[in-house]
């Protein structure tokens, strides 16, 4: 008898994904996060289209993915090249940083039209907000991104390729998608998208708590310390009795 993991290994199927977003938004600490579980806060926006792969095994189905992930430049100069690459792409993936409203602009003005006149019609969206552990710096408001997001029938994601959060909810969700057109992942009752929101509050919480201590510790009047066996200065010495 075949085993569940004989069974997802012979369901593995392909799927060409594209990065496409401005310079320095994170595609590629998102995709370096994805397969190699690593951070660079160093690293350098990508000058040239990049490729990786990763299989990964979609939760709830008997399904494994092999995505073919291409990372493309997100400089002007070389936005006439990305085409090439999202031509016959499975799946999109728009990325802005929740900091730059420029970002996400961009986004709406140039890179979707460049994909709706180059891609199958049937191509799979997604729209990523990342870097949201900058949550408190943030310049494109998570409601205004799903509402351009439910316009263009694309999924959204916020994430965070520093702390980790939200890829590989990502490419799960991406994977039921691909597998399944029907598949909404809105009504999904999903443990680790609550995981992903909780753990965003709780660094809210934390941080707010700290400031409350420190504006705490900053209203203490200084307390000089009083040594209870010195003397007081000034009196005579008491007379001892004869």
């Amino acid at each position: 008898m075949a085993s569940n993991e004989d069974d997802i290994n012979n369901n593995c199927k392909d799927a060409k994904v594209v990065l496409i977003g401005e310079a320095g938004v994170g595609k590629t600490s998102i995709l370096k996060q994805f397969t190699l579980h690593t951070f660079d806060p160093d690293c350098a926006s990508s000058i040239s289209s990049q490729f990786t792969s990763k299989t990964m095994n979609i939760t709830d189905t008997k399904h494994a993915i092999r995505f073919d992930l291409w990372d493309t430049a997100g400089q002007e100069k070389y936005r006439s090249l990305a085409k090439i690459f999202y031509k016959d792409a499975s799946i999109i993936i728009f990325v802005y940083e929740i900091t730059s409203k420029k970002s996400f602009e961009a986004l709406q003005n140039y890179w979707y039209k460049q994909v709706t006149s180059n891609c199958i019609p049937n191509v799979l969206l997604a729209l990523v907000g990342n870097k949201s552990d900058l949550y408190n710096r943030v310049a494109v408001e998570e409601k205004e991104a799903m509402e351009w997001a439910d316009s263009i029938g694309a999924i959204f994601q916020a994430t965070s390729a520093k702390d980790n959060t939200g890829i590989d909810l990502l490419f799960d969700t991406l994977g039921k998608k691909f597998l399944n057109p029907d598949f909404n992942y809105k009504s999904e009752d999903n443990t680790q998208k609550k995981l992903f929101e909780q753990k965003k509050e709780s660094k809210k919480n934390k941080k707010g708590k700290k400031e409350l201590e420190d504006e705490e510790n900053n209203n203490i009047p200084e307390v000089k310390a009083i040594k209870l066996d010195k003397k007081p200065k000034g009196k005579n010495k008491k007379k001892g009795c004869c």
